[in-house]
């Protein structure tokens, strides 16, 4: 089989990659396969089944197309690409493969958002979507989401369906596909119009009709990605022009030359943004992930100090802005959020007067939410997860942090107004409901070993059987995957009614701690939201004890 592979390197895409990797990498690419997994596929580029190359990406819509042609005659694919290496090539890989199966394709022509792709579906009344991105990943992944016809992620049932639909043609190398031009001829591929962008601008804006300037100095940075020049465009059309842009970071650029990391929930990928940031005296720096589904945020102070909110922080804050600006006028407010969400989270909702519902982690899940209330009175406020994304108008179904950006500029510079600090409106949401503290660890296993290590620690805790855990006494245990909850202290045991999901949480007084696999990447993720004396010992211990 490696052979076979071999002969075919020099079309593969991938072959620059591939000529710079230790034999160890690519051996590996020989011992895995692409699988589905929170988000769609991620990987390394490379040679072979278990890494993205025009091969692997080919199989992945012939599976698409196949999966769609079983309900549908005439089937339509929206597909979008960000600025990674290879993004645009593999988008139209993908738009042949189908084109050449009777699907129909709109076909971006330059990168753009994650959000864009899922309102793109909505507008166009697609059935289905595609987005080229690895999210934050480093440079040398891509990936491959899949959207249904709602503009969200595809749920577990449909995702499981389109795995063994991609999995029934074995190979990747013999598929056969069409040229492009030719199909395009034929009307089987074309590119996007205009008017979806004009039309996704106008949603946004009457978000916020303007914005005021009250003096606050913002600074914008794409991290390398698709977030600008459009979110630009979007506060001048609102009336703000007090902003800046680190010209140099928001170049659309795959190599991510200035990031030592492309994800804003680490305060590193300010590095460059803050240098900038002191010669022009910014007030916050809003930082975009390469596909612009998530942000994050720094604020300047003038005494020459700074603070990095975390995702839960984010959350908060824009729960209170939102519903200071809504509560009024809405009669059935409510939020989304996912179970590893901060425990602060409900008890501000709880004082606000908003509904929670509590799903999995995973935006498709919050997708799924926002689609069965689509025609109730009820009226979302915020939908959210801790890894910075968050959603306040479901005009798109998945994270999108072009819509939110503006929401946060407006309050800074009523905050500003006001002498006040986003910092000073988080402690004030502190002093009127409690504080939990929060923290996510993502220790890393890679290969066969980090798998079995990853196994091992999932199976220590669904079976965990003391009654505390870091000095807490444990109140329940709770494994999504076989949607079971136990109460540690009575013994007793209800069903937990959420989709299945390799997820255990454990509950105490003093909040949660949770732990599941990376759905995309080999690591594990670790979860504390708690309100105890010294949070760093408690991390210190667990990371001792059990990482």
């Amino acid at each position: 089989m490696k052979a076979q592979w071999m002969s075919r390197l020099e079309e593969s895409l991938v072959k620059d990659f591939y000529d710079q990797q230790t034999e160890e990498e690519r051996n590996a690419a020989f011992e895995d396969k692409l699988k589905f997994g929170t988000a769609g596929i991620r990987s390394k580029f490379g040679l072979g089944p278990g890494r993205l190359n025009k091969f692997t990406v080919r199989k992945i819509a012939l599976g698409l197309a196949q999966f769609l042609r079983r309900e549908l005659v005439e089937p339509l694919v929206v597909i979008h690409y960000d600025t990674r290496f290879l993004s645009e090539a593999f988008a139209k890989e993908m738009a042949k493969v189908l084109a050449t199966q009777s699907v129909y394709v709109v076909l971006s022509d330059t990168y753009k958002s994650t959000p864009e792709l899922s309102f793109a579906v909505r507008y166009l009344k697609a059935d289905a979507g595609i987005m080229i991105t690895a999210s934050h990943n480093p440079s040398d992944y891509n990936g491959i989401k899949i959207y249904n016809h709602e503009g969200g992620q595809l749920l577990p049932e449909a995702s499981e369906q389109l795995s063994v639909a991609i999995e029934r043609n074995e190979s990747a190398l013999n598929i056969e596909v069409d040229a492009f031009d030719p199909l395009m001829e034929k009307g089987l591929i074309r590119y996007l119009p205009h008017a979806v962008k004009e039309s996704y601008i106008q949603h946004v804006t009457a978000l916020y009709e303007s914005i005021q300037d009250q003096g606050a100095r913002i600074l914008l940075t794409s991290l390398h990605g698709t977030s600008l020049p459009l979110t630009a465009t979007i506060l001048k059309r609102l009336g703000f022009e007090n902003f800046d842009i680190d010209e140099a970071q928001s170049v659309p650029d795959g190599a991510f030359p200035t990031c030592t990391t492309a994800n804003p929930e680490d305060p590193v990928a300010f590095e460059h943004a803050f240098k900038l940031a002191e010669r022009v005296h910014s007030d916050l720096i809003i930082a975009t992930d390469p596909d612009a589904d998530r942000f994050g945020v720094v604020e300047r102070y003038k005494d020459g100090s700074h603070y990095f909110f975390n995702g839960n922080e984010i959350g908060l804050l824009l729960m209170a802005l939102r519903s200071k600006e809504s509560i009024k006028e809405v009669q059935h407010p409510y939020i989304v959020k996912t179970i590893v969400t901060g425990a602060t989270s409900d008890a501000l909702a709880q004082h606000l007067g908003l509904e929670v519902v509590d799903v999995l982690t995973g935006f498709k899940f919050i997708s799924e939410q926002l689609q069965q209330r689509e025609n109730s009175d009820k009226q979302l406020i915020l939908a959210y997860e801790e890894s910075h994304g968050y959603l306040l108008q479901d005009f798109s179904r998945d994270k999108d942090a072009i819509q939110c950006i503006p929401l946060l500029v407006k309050y800074k510079q009523q905050c500003y107004q006001k002498g006040m600090t986003f910092h000073d409106v988080l402690e004030d949401i502190y002093r009127q409901v409690g504080r939990f503290e929060d923290k996510t660890l993502s220790p890393i296993y890679e290969g066969k070993e980090g798998k079995e290590k990853i196994h091992e620690l999932m199976m220590l805790f669904k079976t965990y059987k003391e009654s505390h855990l870091c000095g807490m006494k444990i109140k329940t245990r709770e494994d999504y995957l076989a949607s079971v909850c136990m109460n540690l202290e009575t013994g007793e045991k209800h069903a937990i009614t959420l989709p299945k999901s390799d997820v255990v949480r454990f509950t105490f007084d003093e909040g949660f701690i949770a732990v599941r696999p990376s759905g995309t990447e080999p690591k594990m993720k670790i979860y504390f939201s708690l309100n105890v004396p010294d949070f760093d010992a408690v991390i210190h211990e667990f990371q001792q004890t059990y990482l």
